[in-house]
């Protein structure tokens, strides 16, 4: 386990993200592990921005197999929890937008790649699967109008099948391309997450934060 702390914030790393992330880096052929990162870096920094701007700065921020977790001491209405997790799909997004109409003004590939990643990030993040934006903001939505283990469950349920999905579009283009397994990966990757946080009972939420 990594740990290192950046403006006060206590950052650790676990061995499962790092053997994940180095696995990433060797199947990479198409060169776009540096995009993927970068694209992944400033979704995390959308969220710890979105929460010093409520005021509520996180103290500690685990990346972990399945998931990233942000936890601090602060509360957070419902309304607020949902803008703090939307909020690094919406940077994503807006860069997305950015990077593209600059790549259309100076014709640079590298502009397009990274614009491209900076899309996939966003929307993939919004997908409701346990560990994701989506299956977060989908969380506190539901938790509104219905009880947490009802909550819980349905979730769950949306996270097997879209993850289910995931798989078997992977498998197809496995098939069409013999080689692109990346889309397999993931799914697996995200699989051993929700399993992880159904043993842990976490579904869905950030440990440590107090959600009134």
């Amino acid at each position: 386990m990594i740990t290192f702390t950046i403006f006060g914030i206590k950052f650790v790393v676990s061995v499962g993200f790092m053997g994940v992330l180095t696995l990433m880096l060797y199947i990479d052929r198409a060169g776009l592990m540096l995009p993927t990162i970068t694209a992944i870096t400033l979704h995390e920094a959308g969220h710890i921005a979105a929460l010093m701007l409520l005021k509520a700065k996180p103290e500690r921020v685990e990346l972990k197999v399945g998931a990233v977790g942000i936890s601090g001491s602060f509360v957070l209405s419902r309304s607020s929890e949902i803008v703090m997790f939307a909020a690094g799909s919406v940077l994503n997004i807006f860069l997305f937008f950015i990077l593209y109409f600059l790549y259309y003004l100076s014709d640079i590939e590298i502009l397009l790649t990274f614009s491209i990643v900076m899309l996939v990030i966003g929307l993939f993040n919004l997908l409701p699967i346990v560990g994701l934006d989506g299956g977060s903001i989908l969380n506190a939505v539901l938790g509104a109008f219905l009880k947490a283990q009802t909550v819980g469950r349905i979730i769950f349920a949306l996270s097997i099948i879209t993850v289910t999905l995931i798989i078997a579009f992977g498998i197809c283009v496995l098939s069409d391309t013999k080689s692109n397994i990346t889309l397999i990966l993931m799914g697996l990757y995200l699989f051993l997450g929700i399993l992880l946080s159904k043993k842990q009972k976490n579904d869905c939420k950030m440990p440590l934060n107090i959600v009134k």
